[in-house]
């Protein structure tokens, strides 16, 4: 019966991360483009660190339940699959266009954030406060370039919002989306934890695997509502965005609250894989500024082969 609750748990919990991640990324850019914000802005800022909040949830839950290696494996996890499912699933559909400063600053971001989990963090064995302390520094320093940027910013804007924003009815339902991604990743780490320790399976796996790919899954529906409406700029925008403040913020606040232990297979394996993915991005994208079906292939291929060993044949530890 405890599995039976705990499939249940993981279900419900994943299924309110997306729904409540959703509400609050709707609001959050009616309310952005109802004051006309740029698209890259939106895109990289509200939209990336709305999507990441089920990874903030649920890196935080994990960290004060004491299984803090949930948390590291969500965000090595998220990023691996938010490049390599996500953005290989756009690509397949539409031609992804990639804004300038995305090249020049997102993707540099992104693999200096994951060379340092490397090199840094993983001979180190934990993810220290320490550590935590300079990813939220970055976190910081990536947030005020941003914001200079949109200062001077002369490209294109989002359009759509005629009326005047609406900033009290925006604000209540992003306070509920937020309460939602709270409650959904209390069911989702009570629920993958049980089953961890119910049927042997590695919480590494269970981290990585699972719980990565159910919280990237409003990264997805933003990627794909971001198709469908013509606004494929902001799917690329979403993503590096995303994987940018799970390494810098997500995983920051995480250590700093808690260090993290980082288990032999990840350092081994995980880790490595990660920087593949942010540096693949680069010739992917930078060679004519857009991602198209071949480039989605290719990073679908090699997602698939990642989380085929990664369930398949995992490393002795």
């Amino acid at each position: 019966m405890d599995h039976a609750y705990a499939i249940l748990a993981v279900v419900a919990g994943l299924v309110l991360l997306v729904k409540a991640g959703d509400v609050l990324v709707v609001h959050a850019v009616a309310l952005a483009t109802g004051y006309r914000l740029p698209k890259v802005v939106i895109g990289a800022i509200i939209l990336g660190f709305g999507t990441s909040l089920p990874e903030l949830g649920v890196s935080l839950d994990s960290a004060i339940r004491g299984q803090p290696v949930f948390a590291l494996g969500n965000v090595v996890g998220s990023n691996i699959a938010n490049v390599g499912l996500i953005l290989g699933i756009g690509a397949l559909l539409t031609s992804l266009r990639v804004e300038r400063r995305v090249i020049r600053s997102d993707l540099p971001f992104g693999v200096l954030a994951a060379l340092f989990l490397l090199l840094w963090v993983g001979p180190a064995g934990q993810v220290s406060r320490t550590a935590g302390v300079i990813l939220l520094t970055a976190f910081v320093l990536y947030l005020w370039s941003s914001l200079r940027y949109t200062r001077n910013y002369q490209g294109a804007l989002v359009q759509e919002a005629s009326a005047k924003p609406k900033p009290l009815r925006h604000s209540l339902f992003i306070l509920l989306g937020l309460v939602g991604i709270g409650l959904g990743a209390e069911g989702l780490v009570w629920g993958a934890r049980t089953i961890a320790e119910d049927f042997g399976v590695s919480k590494r796996v269970i981290g990585v695997g699972m719980m990565a790919v159910g919280t990237s899954l409003p990264e997805l529906a933003t990627t794909l509502a971001a198709a469908r409406k013509g606004e494929a700029d902001l799917a690329v925008g979403n993503i590096a965005g995303s994987n940018l403040f799970n390494l810098l913020f997500v995983l920051g606040t995480t250590a700093v609250i808690r260090p993290i232990p980082v288990e032999s297979a990840m350092v081994a394996v995980d880790f490595p894989v990660m920087v593949v993915f942010a540096v693949l991005a680069f010739p992917l994208l930078v060679a004519d500024r857009r991602i198209g079906r071949r480039q989605g292939i290719i990073l679908l291929a090699a997602y698939a082969v990642y989380i085929t060993n990664l369930w398949f044949f995992p490393p002795h530890e």
